[in-house]
């Protein structure tokens, strides 16, 4: 194999994009470390934000333009989308990669597309049980597809190019976790801590939900360690509405380190991407989830479906008028001490006191947990980079 192979990931606009192309990165550089990556990615801030601080070579980062959502500007996005698709052939004729990947979403069609008309190997990727729109259209020029979380069978069957279930890709971090005989809540004298995921976007909707369930819960601050990943657009207001409200909080914009953030969880309230139920399973946390209302095609519902209808999960709607109450009931369900083991009223819980209903929830989330998908996929990529550097040395 030469041993300046280059690989492109085309996709971004949300953590849940990302992520499995730098996991997937991080396996291609332990069997080449002098491999290369190309990212073309959405110009969104958060796209950037990952990429910057991934600690991965890097030879590029490009932009990609996302659809926008009023109709009127639809002439322009197509404008602009073919101009993007162009701007990346031009790209790969320049640093000629081995094969493409398509990470999902409209910022991966550009990629893609000039990847069939540039003649590259297509590898898309995605993670849903719903498969997105972009995938649904790239999917009959694509090489070969590998799913996350399993596919809707009625998806499996109209897919018509080679589909391969392999799991969600994880960084190496998770993969130590998944195969820890740990039990998923933390130890007896840590204090139940709660880790509030609104996805690397935020959830404005999901936040007021939260901060509305948890003032009408009456814990203390004493009782309750809160993290909660509010999102750029609306830390400061998360900020101060826990302040307001007297609860001491910590309110964070992004997490980096979501291993380190969900390992010293006791109980996860979620957003329900692909990506950030893979973490939670690989972590044995159980978990309050909330799918995206506006979610394509309801993907994010049917994701929660497959962690509530195995016990991992308890999955509220935001949508409903009490979902503050239903909320709160689940929280005080799920954290309250058992009887049986709490050693008085005064004392506030543990970890090791709250309910046996939470015990099990981990242990089934933990179950659900992916193996190393991203070691499947980057031998995969592996192979499609040694039959590009055979077809170029054949050609010369």
């Amino acid at each position: 194999m030469s041993q300046s192979q280059l690989i492109a990931f085309c996709g971004g606009g949300s953590g849940g994009h990302l992520v499995p192309a730098l996991a997937i990165a991080e396996q291609l550089l332990g069997s080449n470390p002098s491999m290369r990556f190309l990212f073309l990615t959405s110009d969104r801030p958060i796209d950037h934000h990952i990429i910057a601080t991934c600690g991965l070579p890097a030879e590029s980062f490009e932009h990609i333009v996302l659809p926008v959502r009023s109709s009127a500007a639809r002439v322009s996005f197509a404008i602009r989308s073919f101009r993007s698709a162009l701007k990346c052939r031009r790209c790969f004729r320049q640093l000629k990669p081995s094969v493409v990947v398509g990470l999902g979403g409209f910022a991966s069609m550009a990629g893609v597309i000039a990847a069939r008309l540039s003649g590259l190997p297509i590898v898309l990727l995605e993670q849903n049980t719903i498969p997105g729109r972009a995938n649904r259209w790239l999917r009959r020029i694509a090489t070969r597809t590998f799913t996350g979380w399993p596919l809707e069978p009625s998806w499996g069957d109209k897919w018509r190019t080679p589909l391969t279930e392999v799991g969600v890709p994880l960084r190496r971090s998770f993969q130590s976790d998944r195969i820890s005989s740990t039990s998923g809540v933390t130890t007896a004298t840590a204090p139940v801590r709660l880790v509030v995921l609104g996805g690397s976007l935020g959830a404005k909707r999901l936040n007021s939900i939260v901060l509305d369930a948890l003032i009408k819960s009456g814990f203390r601050s004493e009782e309750l360690q809160i993290v909660h990943q509010a999102g750029h657009g609306d830390v400061d207001r998360v900020r101060q509405a826990y302040d307001r409200a007297e609860i001491s909080a910590e309110v964070v914009a992004f997490a980096d380190d979501m291993h380190g953030l969900l390992s010293s969880a006791s109980l996860v309230i979620s957003r329900c991407g692909a990506v950030a139920l893979a973490e939670i399973a690989a972590c044995g946390k159980a978990s309050i989830l909330f799918p995206l209302s506006v979610s394509a095609d309801d993907h994010q519902f049917h994701n929660a479906e497959h962690f509530g209808a195995r016990g991992a999960a308890v999955v509220v709607h935001e949508s409903e008028e009490d979902a503050a109450t239903r909320l709160s009931q689940h929280l005080a369900d799920l954290l309250s001490p058992d009887d049986s083991v709490a050693a008085s009223n005064v004392a506030p819980p543990t970890s090791a006191s709250v309910g046996h209903r939470l015990v099990v929830m981990a242990d089934s989330a933990r179950e659900l947990a992916p193996g190393n998908a991203a070691a499947v996929i980057a031998t995969s990529l592996l192979q499609f980079t040694d039959i590009h550097t055979f077809s170029s040395v054949r050609m010369k």
